[in-house]
This record gives structure tokens, sequence and C-alpha cells, in this order.
């Protein structure tokens, strides 16, 4: 048990970076249905994700992988307000 935490402080601040790309690259893709503001909107959303992932990345390491995830469910809640209040079209 001690010896798997040890390697996701090693191996977590590279799994959050990796996903936060991944991110990037859903944001980039929302461009398919979203207008231009819609994406800045989303790049901003996942912007801010990035100084959470620093603060995690310094302090507890081996929790970095979840900041993704957060991202991953805001992009989620944004895309589903754009498509139902703002109108974006699928």
């Amino acid at each position: 048990m001690r010896r798997t935490r040890r390697e996701r402080e090693r191996s977590g601040p590279w799994i959050g970076v990796g996903g936060l790309v991944v991110m990037l690259w859903l944001v980039v893709s929302t461009v398919l249905y979203a207008p231009w503001w819609g994406i800045v909107l989303h790049l901003l959303v996942l912007a801010s994700f990035v100084p959470l992932l620093r603060r995690r990345i310094a302090t507890r390491p081996a929790d970095a992988p979840w900041v993704p995830v957060y991202a991953l469910a805001a992009w989620v809640a944004l895309n589903a307000v754009g498509v139902l209040a703002w109108g974006w079209q699928v």
C-alpha cells in the first residue's frame, strides 16, 4: 500500500498535466458546435484549473490526477448550459 502511494506521488503530476492537455483537445473540438465566444469561455474555465493543478503538485502530488476529472465535469456542465440555455447546436 505504501509503495502505491509513493508511485502516485511520482506519476500523479504527469497524469494531471496530461489530463489537462486532453481537456484542451476537448475544448478545441467544441468548435464544431459552439460559437467563438463559447470556445473562449471554455478556454478561460480550463485555464482556471492550471493554478489548482500547480497547487496540487506542490502540496499533494498523488491527488493531482483528480484535477482533470474536475475540469471534465466543468466542461460537461458548460456544454450542457450552452446547448440547453444558449442554443448551441450539436
